[in-house]
């Protein structure tokens, strides 16, 4: 059972017993809308929105019916997904630390916001182009296009796995995922056969 924390020292407490609070509650999937307000985000995204959107009321409403899942990539810690002009969903890594999770989240908030502020039938935009950068700073995060996160690297290490080995040089291959048993592969540096595990 969590307990609240009786010091709190400099907000860390806080935010982590929120995102306990919601990762500890068996919510798979929630909606943009709740997340940000557990995580007490939702006014730094209206205030975003009503400064860049001329009808903030409507964008608001289907921003934040997005649907956010958990993520088991070891190597991504969110991941804005759309089809065409249809918002699926934001995947977030709930294993990464707890002071980056927020960060994460606005990241993808913001290509959501991109995405849905796009005219109908224009072309997509690079994925951090200048119109992500302007939500980004908009929602007061750096624009950046890449996050570290410790705890993910540690979690890819200990999902790694011996998949292959080389039948010349005992090269041995390690990933998370399994090699296709159809197909045949060689070692790219001596060229020899590699025996699937």
């Amino acid at each position: 059972m969590f307990c609240e924390p009786r010091v709190n020292a400099c907000g860390f407490f806080l935010v982590f017993n929120r995102i306990l609070r919601v990762f500890l509650s068996g919510i798979k999937a929630t909606t943009l809308q709740q997340l940000a307000e557990n995580l007490e985000l939702w006014q730094r995204i209206v205030g975003a929105v009503a400064s860049l959107v001329s009808e903030p009321v409507p964008f608001l409403e289907r921003l934040g019916q997005i649907p956010v899942v958990s993520s088991r990539a070891t190597r991504c810690l969110g991941l804005y997904v759309s089809r065409g002009d249809v918002p699926v969903c934001i995947r977030l890594q709930y294993a990464q630390e707890v002071d980056s999770l927020p960060k994460t989240f606005l990241h993808e908030v913001a290509h959501a916001c991109e995405h849905l502020s796009r005219k109908p039938g224009r072309r997509r935009p690079r994925a951090h182009g200048s119109e992500w950068r302007r939500w980004a700073r908009e929602l007061a995060i750096e624009p950046v296009r890449t996050g570290e996160s410790a705890a993910l690297k540690e979690l890819h290490e200990r999902r790694l796995k011996l998949v292959a080995v080389c039948r010349t040089c005992g090269f041995e291959f390690y990933r998370v995922r399994r090699l296709n048993r159809t197909r045949s592969y060689t070692h790219r540096h001596c060229g020899g056969m590699l025996d699937l595990l």
